[in-house]
């Protein structure tokens, strides 16, 4: 008799157990589901606009992207574009901008910055030279690097330039670093 008590309880705990673990299962996966839901959800709106991006879905005066400043991230909306003097020589500057630069300022700012130098704007500013040069200063840091065209599907398209830029700051030791893309149109 006790040995039938004994398995009677044995059974008993077994079946509360596999109750137990039935019930949570399922809030468990609700809450999977749920986080799964959400993972696919934020999983798919960078995939809608992510290709769209790649295929030129930035329209003249967008940017996006980020730079890394002495460990600071700072994301890039906006971009511009014109003809300046940089090194003694008329070169294509681009501004990559974290906040827009009013339409009246935008020729002024090409030619000599003082939002970005003001630290009132922050973002990227590049000169590319006719010799096939680049040159990009981050702002506020006043970071600067040069070097040959790094530009990746850099195109000047009558007047709109748009380009890639991927450095991940392997000459500043990761202290300064890039990933955007741009699409400006080249003021007059």
């Amino acid at each position: 008799m006790n040995r039938l008590l004994a398995f009677a309880l044995s059974l008993i705990i077994i079946a509360s157990i596999s109750a137990c673990s039935f019930k949570k299962s399922p809030s468990t996966n609700t809450t999977n589901q749920s986080a799964s839901s959400e993972n696919k959800n934020s999983q798919t709106k960078p995939a809608t606009t992510q290709p769209a991006a790649q295929a030129g879905g930035l329209q003249p005066g967008q940017a996006s992207g980020s730079y890394t400043a002495k460990g600071e991230t700072i994301e890039l909306k906006y971009a511009y574009a014109g003809r300046a003097t940089r090194f003694g020589d008329e070169t294509l500057v681009i501004l990559l901008t974290d906040q827009p630069i009013p339409a009246d300022a935008v020729a002024e700012e090409i030619k000599s910055t003082p939002l970005l130098e003001g630290e009132k704007i922050r973002g990227l500013e590049y000169a590319i030279m006719a010799d096939n040069g680049m040159w990009v200063r981050f702002h506020p840091s006043q970071y600067q690097e040069s070097g040959s065209m790094k530009l990746k599907d850099y195109k000047v398209e009558g007047d709109i330039v748009r380009g890639t830029d991927d450095n991940e700051g392997s000459l500043s030791d990761g202290k300064y670093g890039r990933s955007v893309k741009f699409v400006a149109t080249i003021v007059k």
